[in-house]
């Protein structure tokens, strides 16, 4: 059974819904132009989306996913803020954060606000902002140097391009987007630093966000060592003032924090899913994977495979953590269609397994497949979880079809086995004794395309 009843700290599903994706854009901009296009002749504030449909979103969440918490985007690395705060006039008209809470609560889905700590290229930063021309551009720096800051901002910003390219290459997009480029000719802008000044607003948001919504965490991107005291400074305050409120940061996972709930990290394939969910499978502090639903945050195509975001979900629960999906809304607030439909085949697979994760915890071996377990097919991985008395191992499916699939299990490991059966269906399976283990044989239509489950009896 699991460790604990709070929600996070089990396995479990989640949604982030974006709210940063627009066409024409990607997620490197220069921000000069970008802020110039959300401006009206008056050089006043603008919000032209996306728009948000925040009913429809949790109806989304609950009902056609079946998710076990969510989270919304309420302020990324553009600054523009979507709720009602006095201390900028960067924001939307309406108080999506507020609608956000409520209808969270009515529907009792945990809920966590989404915050750039270490990005914010609201125009009020213009003066102090190291580099206006791309997304990566660090406020709080501090104790570096004025001159080192905008050359490394331009350094990692040029990393990611690399990065990028190297991600797109192997990837075939169905949507040619020629006027939204990654990256274009950064041009280095003047500025003096003042990190407190932007310290000051950031937890000042906190306190806005935290007493008026009284959200059950807060959702920090991101975590960059030492080299960034933004996240510090957050640890700090939230120990003191917000104890209870559930605190994690992106890209800390690995990293021993002096102050988080739960450590997470991005995913975006199926091997980074497989790898990473493997390597912390027996982490001392909860932790989560997050990633698109799409084939990036800022490309809105579809999975080619429509079974991978299902794949993904499996073995990062089964593994112990928390998988979350990045939802992109089209500039109405509505959902992509052909990412909601996959979302759509998630949930449908989730809901009658929801348990199976939830309240399993991770068997404790190392390396990537379950001792004494010998499978038929490479394309076939095993992940063990401990349920209640019995043990469920997930057949992680990389690709066979209409196969049937042997299991041996070897008696050194595996004694004292009573019945296994697949679940959910509780379809029992005829053991075969032999002179080394048991073996048993799953006939093709009784193997899943995703996750084939098999619950362990033990004498």
């Amino acid at each position: 059974m699991s460790k604990t009843n709070k929600w996070w700290q089990k396995p479990g599903l989640g949604i982030l819904y974006q709210i940063e994706h627009r066409p024409g854009w990607r997620w490197n901009r220069n921000f000069d132009k970008f802020n110039a296009s959300m401006r009206d002749k008056r050089a006043k504030f603008k919000f032209n989306g996306p728009f948000c449909k925040i009913k429809d979103w949790t109806a989304f969440s609950k009902q056609r996913v079946g998710v076990d918490y969510h989270i919304m985007e309420i302020k990324w690395h553009d600054g523009i803020c979507y709720f009602d705060t006095k201390l900028t006039d960067w924001k939307t008209p309406n108080d999506y954060g507020k609608q956000f809470a409520e209808e969270s609560k009515k529907a009792k889905i945990p809920f966590l606000y989404y915050y750039s700590s270490i990005i914010d290229h609201n125009p009020m930063f213009d003066d102090i902002q190291p580099l206006r021309g791309a997304t990566t551009s660090h406020l709080d720096y501090g104790k570096w140097s004025k001159p080192f800051i905008p050359l490394l901002d331009a350094f990692l910003t040029y990393g990611a391009w690399i990065r990028f390219r190297f991600q797109e290459a192997k990837i075939r997009f169905k949507k040619k987007e020629k006027k939204a480029k990654f990256l274009q000719f950064i041009k280095f802008n003047r500025f003096h630093l003042d990190p407190r000044r932007y310290e000051k607003y950031m937890l000042g948001q906190l306190i806005e966000l935290i007493e008026k919504y009284k959200p059950d965490g807060m959702w920090m991107d991101w975590y960059q060592w030492n080299m960034d005291r933004s996240a510090s400074i957050i640890m700090d305050f939230m120990k003191e003032k917000y104890p209870r409120i559930i605190l994690t940061f992106n890209n800390s996972l690995g990293w021993d924090l002096k102050w988080a709930h739960y450590v997470t990290a991005e995913f975006h394939n199926v091997s980074t899913a497989w790898n990473k969910s493997n390597r912390f499978r027996n982490s001392k502090i909860s932790w989560e994977l997050i990633g698109p639903a799409a084939l990036a945050w800022d490309r809105m195509d579809a999975r080619a495979n429509p079974f991978d975001i299902i794949r993904m979900a499996a073995m990062i629960m089964a593994n112990g953590g928390k998988a979350v999906y990045g939802m992109a809304s089209q500039m109405d607030g509505t959902l992509y269609p052909e990412l909601a439909k996959q979302m759509d085949r998630l949930g449908d697979w989730y809901k009658p397994r929801r348990e199976l994760f939830r309240e399993a915890i991770p068997m404790n071996y190392k390396g990537k497949k379950v001792p004494g377990i010998k499978l038929n097919n490479k394309k076939i991985k095993s992940i063990g979880t401990r349920c209640k008395d019995d043990y469920l191992i997930h057949l992680i499916n990389f690709g066979i079809d209409d196969i049937p699939l042997k299991v041996n299990f070897k008696q050194k490991y595996w004694a004292n086995i009573k019945n296994i059966s697949i679940e959910p269906i509780k379809e029992e399976l005829k053991i075969q004794t032999e002179q080394n283990g048991k073996l048993i044989l799953i006939p093709p239509n009784l193997v899943d395309p995703v996750d084939t489950i098999l619950r362990i009896e033990l004498k």
